[in-house]
């Protein structure tokens, strides 16, 4: 039996993300959760019927419902249970089967009041992930890419990584080399972990002793500082050459704070067009336009991004907001270090997932990436 604490994390790990208004200017709220009101006995019907459409994706009917769980009623008590959970709406009846399957709002609730609470990935797929994770040292988007592909392989399904974004671009250093006599090559980076690199022509030749007591110089004097801070704290510095460098440094930073949607890597679409609600090619079409070209995942992630639970997140069939969603499942978590820079790590698969391994898995790989953010950003 759960704990009322514990029953209080599943439902707020399961809550759906609900659309921002227009303008984006109100705080992001949740859904209300579905109303834990089914008797104990529909539960239980309701609970094997999507263990069983998740593990064979065929309709469940009665007789088996009853023979393979030992159930201490008959078929027809079944079947009428069913007939009630269908009235409902927690399950669906295709008309070429006597079987049942599960419907978004049963994927719901079971992920709200019947999951028991993930138990995370064993000690070994750990290591194996950890092993895979450090071995090599990689550049940023290598390890995203390294996300991707492990998240998708592990839970048998697509997976999506954006790129860690800063809530708010702040300098960590920057470095000056000379070029030629009047030229330099101004290296910006911020904290988050991003680098960027422009020329800039001086006005007056700089040897690179120079240039490099000025990066002192600014390095000190800008670190940690939004383009707004530095703009305000320029403003009356007279010295020519810091003036140029700091205005180029405040337009790279405007940039970059423009940047708002973050690159995605992706990986794993194979595992999904594999599963049997996938061999219609009309499906087939419309799986490729949601995780290729589809608009959902750019409002979702920067959704997540805001969101004030920095828990996992669970959309069901697009739940009735996202049209690119409505065969697809997709969980979700935030990575980074709070209230410096943040990305997103998210399975995408049938509705017909298995949730709670879903969850564990983007849970880990949420950490892992948040170590090496962190470590990126000291």
């Amino acid at each position: 039996m759960k704990s009322e604490s514990s029953q209080e994390k599943d439902a707020e790990i399961a809550k759906p993300l609900r659309r921002v208004k227009a303008g984006g200017k109100e705080p992001l709220e949740k859904e209300p959760p579905l109303t834990d009101d089914l008797t104990e006995r529909r539960k239980e019907i309701l609970k094997i019927i999507i263990r069983e459409f998740v593990n064979t994706a065929q309709p469940v009917s009665s007789e088996m419902v009853v023979y393979k769980y030992r159930l201490p009623i008959s078929s027809a008590t079944v079947r009428n249970e069913m007939a009630e959970l269908e009235r409902e709406g927690y399950i669906s009846h295709p008309h070429t089967s006597a079987g049942r399957i599960p419907s978004d709002k049963g994927y719901r609730y079971f992920v709200e009041h019947l999951m028991e609470r993930p138990g995370g990935l064993s000690t070994l797929e750990q290591k194996t992930i950890q092993h895979q994770f450090y071995q090599i040292q990689l550049e940023l988007n290598e390890w995203l890419r390294l996300a991707a592909s492990i998240t998708a392989r592990t839970a048998l399904n697509a997976a999506v990584v954006s790129a860690p974004h800063a809530y708010d671009t702040r300098l960590k250093r920057l470095e000056l080399i000379e070029v030629q006599e009047r030229l330099a090559l101004l290296i910006i980076v911020t904290q988050d972990g991003t680098i960027k690199e422009q020329m800039v022509a001086l006005e007056e030749p700089h040897t690179q002793e120079v240039l490099g007591s000025i990066s002192a110089r600014l390095n000190v004097q800008l670190n940690s500082l939004n383009w707004h801070q530095i703009e305000a704290r320029v403003s009356d510095w007279s010295e020519d050459t810091t003036r140029l460098l700091a205005g180029r440094l405040v337009e790279s930073l405007k940039m970059l704070d423009m940047h708002q949607n973050a690159q995605i890597y992706r990986d794993g679409l194979s595992n999904i067009l594999n599963q049997p609600e996938f061999s219609d090619i009309g499906r087939v079409r419309q799986v490729l336009q949601a995780l290729e070209g589809g608009a959902a995942f750019t409002t979702i992630i920067p959704e997540v991004l805001s969101a004030d639970n920095a828990g996992v997140q669970v959309i069901i069939g697009g739940d009735n907001r996202y049209d690119d969603l409505r065969l697809l499942s997709v969980v979700l978590a935030r990575y980074g270090v709070d209230g410096q820079v943040a990305g997103v790590v998210g399975i995408v698969g049938p509705t017909r997932m298995e949730y709670g391994r879903s969850i564990s898995t983007v849970q880990y790989i949420s950490q892992l990436l948040s170590s090496l953010v962190s470590e990126r950003t000291k």
